[in-house]
């Protein structure tokens, strides 16, 4: 069993999280960063994107996952800036210990695997404007 919420809410930026927010409301969900945001957008970028959102939403239960991969310094970074779980790439058994280790310190989470295909909503915030966005979450939630 997974130790995320379901669904996992795959965004590109603010519009999809505060579309994502609208819709669950205060359900617990997921919120992902795009994919290696670590190495393209930042740590601080995905989690000063994600303090906005819990305060313009503060009855949602937010879980943020930063994608790391291609990036372990992100991992660092995305655990220190207080981040609930961090997706890295494989790698030896010490060194991911050792992450894991300076993770359950702060109760995170690191991941080398994504959750299942299934589970994740791609978000399509980069393509369409926020009424369809919520329309068509809404839609993924009650197939």
């Amino acid at each position: 069993m997974s130790p995320l919420p379901d669904p996992v809410i795959r965004i590109h930026g603010i519009t999809g999280a505060r579309s994502a927010c609208r819709v669950m409301g205060d359900r617990g969900f997921a919120l992902l960063s795009p994919e290696h945001a670590a190495q393209t957008h930042g740590a601080q970028w995905f989690a000063d994107l994600v303090t906005l959102v819990r305060e313009e939403f503060p009855a949602c239960d937010i879980t943020a996952i930063l994608d790391c991969r291609g990036r372990v310094s992100g991992a660092l970074a995305g655990i220190d800036l207080g981040l609930d779980a961090v997706i890295v790439d494989p790698m030896p058994e010490p060194q991911l210990e050792n992450l894991r280790d300076m993770a359950a310190q702060t109760n995170r989470l690191v991941m080398t695997e994504f959750p299942a295909k299934d589970v994740i909503y791609q978000m399509a915030d980069d393509l369409l404007p926020d009424l369809e966005l919520d329309k068509r979450l809404l839609a993924h939630l009650a197939a």
